[in-house]
Order: C-alpha cells, then structure tokens, then sequence
C-alpha cells in the first residue's frame, strides 16, 4: 500500500504534505470507495482492519515507507514487524 502512494506521488510530481496525503488517500480511502468497499475506514461500525505505521504523519509514511508496522484484523494484532501474532 505505502510503496504505491509513494509511486504516485513520485510520478506525479507531489511535493507537499497535502499532495502525498492525496497520493495516500487514493490507495487507502478512494480506492476502497471506487471498489464499493462496505465498512471500509475509521467510523463507528466501520470494519476493524488496519495497519499501524512507525511514521509521525502521512507525507512522512509515504515517503520513508517505514519498516515498522503493526497489522489488526477485526480490532486484534495479527502481525508485528513481519512477524504473525499468536493469539
């Protein structure tokens, strides 16, 4: 996911934070909305699956790509740094 919103925004010539939130944007939020994804994002209701990402904002996450991720399926950690959680 984060190393295509880091191509967007390197073939679009996107330097700002607003733009490499876009570029983030299109592969996160619009592209689950143009796949008519129901429960998709960070609403009451809304589908617990997620990623957390070792970066202090978007542009930064989108440019480092950093290594550091958690993953959460239904709201529980399912992988830690590449590594599967036990339950």
């Amino acid at each position: 996911m984060l190393g295509r919103a880091n191509m967007i925004g390197y073939r679009s010539g996107f330097n700002t934070d607003d733009e490499l939130g876009i570029a983030f944007d299109v592969v996160t939020r619009a592209g689950a909305k143009a796949l008519r994804l129901k429960g998709y994002g960070l609403e009451v209701g809304d589908k617990a699956d997620f990623v957390t990402l070792n970066a202090r904002h978007v542009p930064e996450a989108v440019v480092a790509i950093p290594r550091g991720r958690s993953v959460y399926k239904n709201g529980k950690p399912v992988a830690h740094d590449g590594q599967l959680v036990r339950p």
